[in-house]
């Protein structure tokens, strides 16, 4: 599973985050007692459309785990039971809402096998949503448009089981410690398309216009992850080593799909290789569905994608953003499917992995300053200051949750990728990956927790690792370091020092002494107490002492602040992303200093995209007669083949505003890039704003939506009367979204403008887009928060007068009704 949180408000909730307590009997993350062990489920399945309810026959195959018993209970959430049969006889049941409790005709032993037939109606809409942070619905099924009333949006049908919501539509163990095989048998109208789990084996056209598609999955898997998806998808076939790899996308997205899913054999081969397991299920499909409730979801063999996956060709070009996902997804067919976690309190066997594949994937196949990139940024996630204090408070292993959802969080993930990112560094990659392949031959199809990974690793390595499980998995936090240093000129030794505060971590690091003569020396050394001094020798006085150089120990460190010329050194000489990006973010506003430009200028020319670009937007050409010949470096780099850096560029050159500069922002206007497109014509607009609002008309309203920053910032500035619908379409993005504090400033200053329109059609948009966000975001309140914004919008149509303010306040009302839900 892959979650986004978008939105970058501050929501204020008072959190529990008192230290965990012992593991006690009854905990929410108790692994689930096994009474029966599924064998197989088969399903005969139709929908109806227009009450949105499934039609179900299933029949379930399993045993008793050990324990004789003619008592049966299964997961049935608010489904009508209509029979069950054993064979012909008919069983006597009993049907609670969530739970079906079946008398069985005699007493089964560990020795049988049974197979119920259960007939049924599943509902999915009388489910009450609890949702959480990375899933945020929980329905199960869920049907997109299905009357077809939406012009904008296709029909869909799709299911969601992560955690345990499968059981809304079809009767199971909804338990992650079960394993089953499969059959779905699928009764959909004929134009439409299926994907489940395993082989599509038959198809056949009924009389009445439907069709029946029969899929198998003979390899077994968690309930959780049975999948079904049906709508107007277009199929685009591949094979990987004889074995299908499909993508399901909407038919105007196929052209670019296999832009999107170009690297997927890849992945599949990557992942094979360091594994050391090749990808055991029978295919390897992707489908992108409408309104999904997350982000993607790993269901065996038939992968689901948000519609964020569906970037243009143009946001391709610059960077396929949904990489590191589609990588996390299939990573999980591995940790996830093929060995499961056994409770959600031992999530991390399957989200830290998938979480670290992303890092895996992007070193492999972009190199080591892509995947520091976004581990860095995985860092940021989880030590972001609003929520550190409660992600340093939760274990990675974690039993006493409020509800399942709860463990779907930065700490399962982020963090939980960072510590075998540690643990790799620590063991060395044989040794990590040997123990990841006997991990999986040892578990496969069954499930396991965080101890059956350490002996895994203790099997291979021959080592004692409970010191490192004891503190990364089974507590919380991680260590808090105050760095210190001192040259002993006499003896040629510099001295550091590192000191523990509050919880005390045994753990390696690496310090880089750089020595006066540019040579550099890294030492591997072990902290195991609340303060250790190493001393290093040096032939020169040290220019640069780094503690953690690697940036892999996930620690919070407070060291003496580097000076100018220190960080100037750090650029050059660290050689890491973090030290290069640190040292430009640090010395931005330096720029006086003839040293710091002179380093500016280097790093407008750096191999690595993303630095380079962020030194093209920072660079400071104040003074810029005298800086001719940078300013010349950059009016090439405004051509450069890399959007991304040519955006960068073209942006700076736009700050001179010079009209010698147009033919370069013209061409841009014309480049595929989103950014390249934007910044152009923002740089246009400063200069010669009549050409530029003729360009801005010009554009589509898909070219638009995709380059709304820019046009926003024009648009805010002018307020012509028709440019208030694609104002108030952002509206809330611009207040709430946006990081861009002064165009936040100036959304704020343009409230009124939007607020007092007479524009029935912008007031709609901006309604649908705040019940839209309100409701998804319900969870951190976010729906109080809109109505709060929409009084105001109220407040001030009630000021105004103009003939369309009954059917403003109208919509505004009706908005503020569908977001107040408690």
């Amino acid at each position: 599973m892959q979650y986004y949180i978008r939105l970058l408000f501050v929501v204020f909730i008072a959190s529990q985050t008192q230290a965990q307590r012992l593991y006690r009997f009854n905990d929410n993350g108790k692994t689930a007692t096994k009474e029966f062990d599924l064998v197989d489920t088969k399903l005969n399945l139709s929908f109806n459309f227009n009450d949105q309810t499934v039609n179900g026959e299933a029949w379930i195959t399993l045993s008793p785990h050990f324990k004789s018993t003619n008592k049966l209970q299964l997961d049935a959430k608010k489904m009508n039971i209509y029979e069950v049969k054993k064979g012909n006889q008919t069983l006597k049941f009993y049907n609670t809402g969530t739970k079906l409790n079946i008398d069985l005709p005699k007493v089964y032993t560990k020795n049988d096998t049974l197979t119920l037939y259960i007939k049924y109606r599943g509902n999915p809409n009388k489910v009450e949503s609890e949702g959480g942070i990375a899933i945020t619905d929980d329905k199960g099924l869920y049907f997109i448009n299905p009357k077809g009333e939406d012009a904008s949006k296709p029909t869909e049908i799709w299911t969601q089981g992560e955690p345990e919501q499968n059981s809304v539509w079809f009767p199971t163990i909804d338990k992650p410690n079960q394993k089953s095989t499969q059959e779905i048998i699928l009764t959909v109208p004929d134009k439409f398309v299926t994907l489940s789990n395993g082989k599509l084996i038959s198809q056949k056209k009924n009389e009445d216009g439907t069709r029946t598609d029969h899929w198998k999955q003979t390899l077994p898997h968690a309930p959780y992850l049975f999948f079904v998806g049906v709508g107007d998808f277009a199929v685009i076939k591949q094979t990987w080593r004889g074995k299908e790899v499909n993508f399901y996308v909407e038919p105007s997205y196929k052209d670019t799909a296999e832009e999107l899913f170009k690297n997927t054999s890849k992945m599949l081969t990557f992942f094979s290789d360091i594994t050391g397991v090749e990808y055991p299920w029978d295919k390897y499909s992707q489908m992108i569905v409408r309104d999904y409730v997350s982000g993607a979801m790993e269901n065996t063999g038939a992968v689901i994608h948000a519609e964020q996956a569906m970037l243009s060709k143009g946001e391709l070009s610059e960077r396929n953003t949904w990489e590191s996902t589609i990588a996390h997804e299939l990573f999980h067919h591995w940790f996830g499917d093929l060995v499961t976690t056994e409770s959600w309190a031992n999530i991390t066997v399957n989200e830290s992995f998938a979480n670290y594949s992303e890092y895996l994937w992007l070193y492999h196949q972009y190199g080591k300053d892509r995947a520091d990139e976004h581990m860095d940024k995985d860092r940021g996630q989880y030590m972001n200051p609003n929520a550190l204090q409660e992600n340093y408070e939760k274990h990675l292993v974690r039993y006493n949750y409020s509800k399942k959802d709860d463990v779907f969080d930065v700490v399962s993930y982020n963090k939980g990728g960072m510590i075998l990112h540690m643990l790799r560094n620590y063991l060395g990659d044989d040794i990590f990956f040997a123990g990841l392949k006997l991990y999986l031959e040892k578990n496969k199809f069954k499930s396991a927790e965080a101890q059956q990974l350490r002996l895994a690793f203790e099997e291979v390595s021959g080592e004692d690792l409970v010191w490192f499980f004891s503190q990364w998995y089974y507590s919380n936090g991680h260590p808090k370091l105050k760095v210190s240093y001192e040259n002993d000129l006499l003896s040629d030794k510099v001295k550091v020092k590192i000191t523990q505060s509050g919880k005390e971590f045994d753990f390696p690091v690496t310090i880089t002494v750089y020595d006066g003569d540019n040579t550099k020396q890294e030492y591997k050394v072990f902290v195991d107490g609340k303060e250790k001094i190493f001393e290093f020798p040096f032939k020169k006085e040290p220019k640069l002492v780094k503690v953690n150089s690697d940036h892999v120990l996930l620690a919070e460190i407070i060291e003496p602040e580097l000076t100018t010329e220190q960080l100037i050194y750090q650029y050059q000489h660290a050689n890491h992303y973090v030290d290069k990006m640190s040292s430009l973010e640090l010395l931005k506003d330096k720029q006086d200093d003839k040293d710091v430009f002179k380093l500016f200028e280097e790093a407008i020319k750096d191999p690595y995209e993303t630095i380079q670009a962020y030194a093209l937007e920072n660079i400071n050409l104040a003074g810029s007669y005298a800086k001719r010949r940078t300013i010349s470096k950059i009016t090439e780099l405004a051509k450069d083949k890399n959007p991304n850096v040519a955006a960068a560029a073209i942006s700076t050159l736009g700050k001179l505003l010079d009209k010698k500069y147009l033919s370069i922002f013209i061409q841009g206007i014309d480049n595929i890039s989103p950014k390249v497109k934007g910044n152009s014509l923002l740089a246009m607009y400063y200069i010669d704003k009549d050409r530029a609002q003729k360009y801005a008309e010009g554009l589509s309203v898909n070219i638009k939506n995709y380059i709304y920053v820019p046009l926003l910032k024009i648009y805010l500035e002018q307020r012509k009367p028709e440019q208030v619908t694609f104002v108030a379409k952002y509206l809330l993005t611009g207040m709430y979204l946006i990081q861009d504090e002064k165009l936040k400033k100036n959304f704020e200053d343009a409230f009124d403008w939007v607020a007092a329109t007479d524009n029935e059609e912008a007031i709609q948009i901006m309604v649908d887009d705040f019940v839209e966000k309100g409701l998804r975001y319900r969870k951190y309140n976010f729906n109080y928060e809109c109505i709060r914004v929409l009084r105001k919008v109220i407040a001030k149509q009630q000021e105004v007068n103009h003939p369309n303010k009954n059917a403003i306040l109208s919509i505004l009302e009706q908005g503020v009704k569908k977001l107040a839900i408690e």
